[in-house]
């Protein structure tokens, strides 16, 4: 049989929190939740077993309970508890009120694992894409623990955006840990499915896939758009729109013809930053 101190070791080697106490019992704190599964030699039957059973936060014994077989290799035990420890029912109980107001909004969001015991939300939308909630990265174990929220919209191809990302004014005044407004993110993920399905006649097509912005990115496109033909008096181009450009100090100004096409562009580009900087009066 496995030493129970190195059957917490081979635990802890697949990032589960696991101890062992005076009293020859191995305590694992159950990621998603603040119960534990407590793991002791069985007295009962002939041969060698751990006896598993999961308690509350409050030390409070529940009937998810059972025996593992106990013998040198820990693999078998090891794949029981990190499979138990993982699964996907441990961390929704936490974060119902988000699947709730997902749900709220027309969403079947589910929480799933990622690997490592890590977790996200995610939402599958009708043309096959879906919608990726984290906070930014994985979910922590308490949805007290949320400093803020993240929501991509992914597809195939490595194609993603980001749709919504919290900012300090989205806290909630009422939460007493100040964690981001849940109903907030759910509302401007909405706009977004709204306002994208509007423009594409229902569909929600991804743009490419992001590119790296810098300040040196930034300036070749001012200065390609510098180099359009200048325009003086009015619009010819039905659609088309005049910019502005000039120096910092508000000299050398000049007013630049945007094609239609052009424009076009630039206001999808602005209307999905304004989606997802939220300037709208809450």
């Amino acid at each position: 049989m496995i030493e129970l101190s190195a059957l917490v070791d081979a635990l802890k080697a697949h990032a589960l929190d696991a101890t062992l106490t005076g009293e020859g019992q191995i305590v694992v704190n159950l990621p998603g939740t603040r119960d534990q599964l407590i793991l002791g030699p069985s007295r009962s039957g002939s041969e060698p077993r751990l006896f598993w059973q999961r308690r509350t936060f409050l030390g409070t014994r529940t009937n998810e309970c059972g025996y593992l077989e106990w013998t040198a290799d820990p693999g078998p035990v090891v794949g029981e508890v990190v499979g138990y420890a993982h699964s996907n029912r441990r961390c929704e109980p936490p974060y119902g009120p988000v699947l709730d107001a997902l749900r709220s909004i027309g969403l079947d969001p589910a929480v799933v694992a990622t690997g490592g015991g890590r977790h996200l939300i995610c939402a599958y939308l009708a043309d096959g894409t879906r919608l990726v909630i984290g906070a930014p990265g994985s979910l922590p174990p308490q949805l007290t623990q949320v400093s803020d929220w993240q929501v991509r919209h992914t597809g195939p191809g490595g194609r993603s955006r980001v749709v919504y990302q919290s900012a300090p004014q989205d806290r909630d005044p009422e939460a007493a840990t100040g964690e981001p407004g849940i109903d907030l993110m759910a509302k401007h993920v909405a706009r977004y499915l709204t306002e994208a399905g509007l423009r594409h006649d229902g569909h929600r097509p991804l743009p490419a896939p992001e590119q790296e912005v810098t300040a040196g990115s930034v300036a070749r496109l001012i200065k390609e758009l510098a180099q359009l033909p200048s325009h003086q008096g009015g619009l010819d181009t039905s659609g088309g729109a005049l910019i502005t450009l000039a120096e910092r100090d508000g000299a050398n100004a000049t007013a630049v013809e945007v094609p239609a096409e052009l424009a076009s562009r630039i206001h999808s580009v602005l209307l999905s930053m304004l989606t997802v900087m939220r300037p709208y009066d809450e």
